[in-house]
Order: C-alpha cells, then structure tokens, then sequence
C-alpha cells in the first residue's frame, strides 16, 4: 500500500467553495497539480505561505492575495489564478472528487474503479469462470484458484524449496505429491472426482484444466444452471481433497472414500439448498444436482 500512496495523488481532485478544508500545497485544487511539486520545498516561503496553509488563506475579502511574482512558477500559478473565482462561502464548503475511468471524476469512491486505475490488465484466462462465479464460496474459490495457478504447498514445491520431507501422496501413498497428481491422477482422488463427476461427463475430465472446456458440452450447457452446479461440485471436491490431506499429514485423522463421498454430497446439498433458482419457473439447482444422474445424460 505504501508503494501507491505517491499515485494518489492522480486519484482526487478538488473543487473549491469555500477554501477552508482544501490544502493549498498538498491538494490538488489547480490545474497545475499540487503545488508542491511545482514549486518544491524551497518556494512555499517566497510566497508566504505556510506549508500547512488551506486555499483560504491565499484569498482576502474574496479576491487572490499573493504576493509579486519572483519566480516564473509564481507568475504561471498567478496567471492560472486569474481564471479561477477566489474561495467564498457563498459557495459552500470544498468538495473531493474521486477519479473514475477515462479522467472523469465523481463525489463517489468506487474500490473497483480505483483498482481497474492500477492493476494490470492482462487476457482471461480459460478457468476463471471455474473459480469466479456468482454462486461459489470465497474459501471454496480461494483454494480452487490457489490449485490451479499450482501455488498450494505440495510436497514437490516444499522439496524443490530445500524442505526435507516424505515425496509420496498422503492420500494414496504412491506417486509424487503435486497438483497434477492431486487432482486427479491419485487414485484416491480421481475415485471421489469420478464418482460425481460420472454423473454429468461420459469421461469425466482427469484435470482441473480440462473441465473448462468440458461444461461447455451442448447436453450439460443446454441446461440452466447445469455449469454452476458442475463449478460448485469441482470447488466442493477440491477443497475437501485438500481438507484431507492436510488432516492426514498434521492431524494424523484419515477418513474413508465412503465417508468423504457423504461429506461431499452433504456439502453440495448445504451449498445448493440455499441458492435461489437460476431463472424464474426452472428448477432448483439442489434439484438439479439431485436430479444430475439422468439429466445430464448424452
């Protein structure tokens, strides 16, 4: 945060009433920019003003008072001046506006418009809509989002970190821990994948990168809010996957296939059961789950 705090000034602006809030060499209230780093350090006292004087304090009996010109920043401020009305308080009090898109400017702060201001865009990738949805849970999506950027602490990103510590999979304790393994060549993982994920794909997909291409099935995206339980259900079975391994690894508590499939369902059904129909007169989306056996059918 302390590393944005010199842009923002690019982010306010100030309209004068009455001159009493507005700072006179840290806001931006000219066209000039602040007039700090027009005039630095040095220049506040060539025109007798304190650093901490308001824009009020430039004005006497509603017209500008500044003393002559003595540098050619002074006479450009007295110049730009000349076209601005002085502070009065018939105008009311000054006013902060907070930059939105294309240099325009509103009373409202928008956080999303302030941070379109400084990120980066770059191009979507394919599996945002697997971790970005109206529907999802934030701790479900945090892990999903986190798997598939493979940025959780698996075992081989812990080795190639210096740690020494066992390369096998806790949970079917035969190939290397990775993301890839993880979801889903383990065998145990790949058995819970499998089991709700038969449901709705003929061949269910073997990797977190290929259900984004998979919903996209014309017999599972001819059905309303049929993607929404499938991302849900990946989100749900990722983070119990993950759940789970950390509990064998740090708590020593493993649980069977059977017992986490009815932990799965039993989620889905909570997650489900309190989101409204995706449309006016369709089905639930529990009922949809319920009903995924057959629906999803090719």
């Amino acid at each position: 945060m302390l590393q944005l705090k010199p842009k923002l000034n690019d982010l306010m602006r100030c309209n004068i009433g009455d001159g009493k809030s507005a700072s006179f060499w840290f806001d931006w209230w000219t066209d000039l920019g602040p007039l700090i780093t027009v005039f630095g350090a040095r220049d506040p006292r060539d025109l007798q003003l304190p650093i901490d004087s308001t824009v009020s304090s430039a004005a006497v009996n509603g017209y500008w008072f500044l003393p002559p010109a003595r540098s050619e920043e002074a006479e450009t401020l007295q110049v730009v001046l000349s076209t601005m009305q002085p502070p009065s308080e018939s105008r009311g009090k000054d006013s902060f506006l907070w930059r939105r898109g294309n240099w325009s400017f509103s009373k409202s702060f928008s956080s999303k418009a302030t941070w379109d201001l400084f990120r980066e865009r770059s191009p979507a990738v394919p599996w945002y809509s697997l971790v970005w949805f109206k529907e999802a849970v934030p701790r479900l999506s945090f892990v999903s989002w986190m798997s598939v950027l493979a940025r959780l602490p698996t075992r081989d990103r812990l080795i190639s970190w210096g740690m020494t510590v066992p390369a096998s999979c806790s949970l079917c304790s035969w190939g290397l821990e990775s993301h890839g393994h993880l979801f889903f060549n383990c065998t145990f993982s790949a058995a819970l994948w499998s089991h709700f994920a038969g449901w709705m794909f003929s061949a269910p997909p073997a990797s977190l990168d290929s259900v984004a291409t998979s919903i996209d099935q014309p017999h599972i995206a001819s059905h309303t809010g049929a993607t929404t339980v499938i991302k849900l259900l990946l989100q749900v079975i990722v983070y119990i996957i993950w759940r789970e391994r950390n509990c064998r690894l740090f708590r020593q508590i493993s649980s069977t296939e059977a017992k986490i499939i009815r932990r799965i369902d039993r989620s889905m059904r909570d997650h489900l059961l309190s989101l409204p129909p995706p449309r006016e007169g369709s089905v639930s989306f529990l009922q949809l789950f319920l009903s995924s056996r057959s629906l999803f059918s090719p």
